[in-house]
């Protein structure tokens, strides 16, 4: 099976492997959230833990499917509201409910205080615009909690998915007066790009012993891009993915080469998982892509927990905020995210609108000037 007949449409197994990933992040937190004691897993002697794993594989299918939507929209106009609507309306409700909601009725501090505190305002300035980083903390807020030093430990992967939007954008642009250029400088820059990022998280890794999860990320996201601009070459197998399962598990038998094959072959598994498994498991795609509401209120609803039930049980914890959570994307999805998305059509068509109508009035203008 070639991958470039199967890209095409919905009908693969991309939402449920990102719902498994967001609710896999999760649980890992509930540990750290619900506990002070430090979290292992099967995955920590090799340096690795499953939540990083799963934040590596939202990094892999961003860069997959958000190059893919800028090469068949073929428009920088198109391309940048999807990834608006995409990303902002919804982490704007969330903060809404986690600043008016969570924040004034956990806080210690007097509702007028609280608002007026330059620490709220940050909090919803940075974490509203991805700019320049987020901030984690509101004023009064958790403060008495296992963790408490974190509103929302979960956005920090928000701004440099944003910025890995960016970096595509520019780099279609670049191309703006030779678009003939335009793939083949994909097709064979993005790998080089990837291998280098791939060569800087090892070198990391290999020589502190600490891997970075936003180099990881950054490197995967390529990668994903990558694969797509390959796809017409990657075939997809269960025996490949079979014998990618062996290669990393005999390569657990050092941490180098398991973080060597662990940055090369979290993609194409993923890739294969997506969709070489139909069937009856397909029927999770009508559903809905719950996985970013997930993803952005799981994090604030745990915190809540340990708050309002101290002492409550990693168990406990994983149940209560899997319920909650998962109740919030549903609405979130089916209020926000899918009305979003479908007005980035005729958003664009309305941006569109208008630079042309500057474009034509600045023609018009020359022209009467140079008359």
């Amino acid at each position: 099976m070639i991958l470039l007949g199967q890209v095409q449409g919905r009908d693969n197994n991309f939402f449920l492997i990102r719902i498994i990933a967001a609710f896999t992040v999760l649980f890992v937190h509930s540990h750290s959230l619900a506990t002070t004691e430090p979290y292992y897993d099967f995955l920590t002697p090799l340096g690795f833990k499953t939540g990083a794993v799963a934040v590596h594989i939202f990094f892999f299918t961003s860069g997959f499917f958000i190059t893919g939507s800028l090469i068949s929209r073929d428009n920088i106009i198109d391309f940048a509201w999807a990834r608006f609507m995409r990303i902002y309306p919804a982490l704007w409700f969330m903060l809404l409910v986690t600043v008016v909601f969570i924040g004034l009725f956990v806080t210690t501090l007097p509702a007028g205080e609280f608002f007026s505190s330059p620490m709220t305002h940050e909090f919803v300035v940075r974490c509203a615009t991805l700019v320049n980083g987020i901030r984690y903390q509101l004023p009064g807020v958790f403060e008495t909690n296992p963790w408490p030093i974190g509103v929302n430990g979960s956005l920090w992967t928000m701004p440099i998915e944003w910025r890995m939007y960016e970096y595509l954008a520019g780099a279609w642009m670049l191309f703006v007066f030779k678009p003939s250029w335009r793939l083949r400088a994909f097709r064979y820059g993005f790998p080089l790009v990837t291998v280098a990022l791939m060569a800087a998280a090892f070198n990391t890794f290999n020589l502190h012993d600490v891997r970075d999860d936003g180099q990881i990320g950054v490197a995967e996201f390529f990668a994903g891009s990558t694969l797509y601009l390959w796809r017409d070459r990657l075939g997809l197998s269960r025996t490949r993915l079979a014998l990618m399962f062996g290669a990393v598990c005999l390569a657990a038998l050092n941490r180098q080469a398991f973080f060597i094959v662990y940055l090369l072959v979290l993609g194409p598994i993923t890739l294969n998982l997506a969709y070489l498994f139909g069937g009856w498991i397909r029927n999770f795609n009508r559903l809905g892509d719950y996985s970013y509401g997930v993803y952005i209120y799981a994090f604030p609803v745990q915190q809540c927990l340990a708050a309002l039930i101290p002492g409550i049980s990693v168990t406990r914890m994983n149940v209560y905020a899997s319920l909650v959570t998962l109740t919030l994307a549903v609405i979130s999805w089916h209020l926000v995210e899918k009305p979003a998305l479908d007005r980035k059509f005729v958003a664009a068509a309305a941006t569109q609108r208008l630079f042309d109508w500057c474009r034509d009035g600045l023609t018009g203008l020359r022209r009467r000037i140079a008359a």
